[in-house]
């Protein structure tokens, strides 16, 4: 059942509303980034993940951090600051926090899929990992922290979760993601464009690929970097869609350009 009216106690106000979101938002509740679906209340600007929405009231536990417990918070306790042990994110609001060994995850990165298959690749999930990301080209995302990331079985591609993150947050801040109201339009050949109201135009291709591109070290070939693109849709797609809620037909229909 999807329940369309709902209260919430972090914001006893008003009742938020079941919305899909064609513009990118920030949660009010993690404050981290978010598209597609989301829990609105118009008259506050308040909004809320689904993950957010609906918190688990009772201890979980984690694959990764087996013997150990996480428990549902508005905010990470203590003073100093705390960053998610999937991403490498600061804790800014809603967290599942583990006081026995001091994790912390994001509510929609605690969501994150174990395996992704798609375009003839597997990709486990890994907490530690000995390979170079194949975004970033490095290993840690910062200091000793390396996050989580998305391994193939054939160990040849690697995705950090935050670099997958990075790749859209620099892409809109650049204002490469823009809003169009009721607005339609035509795009050149390196653009890509949504041409429902409301919907997110992303211009230009050629700026998006630098945010994405292989290393520069890299000595892929042609049909290598053919290859990347496809399965960087496919692993792009299914993480953006556990971390960010549920990205809109435009940032998916602009991986699919992408890769093709």
């Amino acid at each position: 059942m999807i329940y369309t009216d709902q209260p919430h106690f972090s914001h006893p106000q008003h009742n938020l509303q079941l919305e899909k979101s064609e513009t990118p938002y920030t949660c009010d509740g993690c404050k981290e980034i978010g598209f597609g679906i989301r829990y609105r209340c118009d008259a506050c600007n308040y909004d809320l993940h689904e993950d957010c929405m609906f918190p688990d009231s009772s201890s979980i536990s984690h694959p990764f951090y087996k013997g150990y417990s996480f428990e549902f918070m508005e905010g990470a306790p203590g003073e100093r600051q705390r960053y998610c042990d999937a991403c490498g994110r600061d804790i800014k609001g809603f967290v599942y926090h583990c006081p026995e060994g001091g994790y912390d995850l994001h509510p929609c990165c605690r969501r994150l899929p174990n395996v992704i298959r798609g375009e003839g690749v597997t990709l486990k999930l890994r907490d530690k990992v000995k390979s170079r990301c194949y975004k970033c080209g490095r290993r840690e995302l910062w200091g000793r922290v390396t996050g989580w990331s998305y391994v193939s079985t054939c160990t040849k591609y690697h995705f950090h979760v935050s670099c997958v993150k990075d790749v859209l947050l620099e892409t809109w801040k650049r204002g490469y993601l823009s809003h169009l109201s009721s607005r339609q339009g035509t795009c050149h050949d390196d653009q890509v464009l949504e041409k429902n109201d409301g919907a997110l135009v992303v211009c230009s291709r050629n700026q998006l690929e630098q945010q994405l591109a292989i290393p520069a070290n890299s000595t892929t070939n042609g049909a290598t970097i053919r290859r990347y693109w496809r399965i960087a849709k496919v692993v792009f797609k299914i993480i953006l869609t556990s971390i960010l809620g549920d990205p809109t037909a435009a940032i998916l229909g602009l991986i699919e350009y992408m890769a093709s």
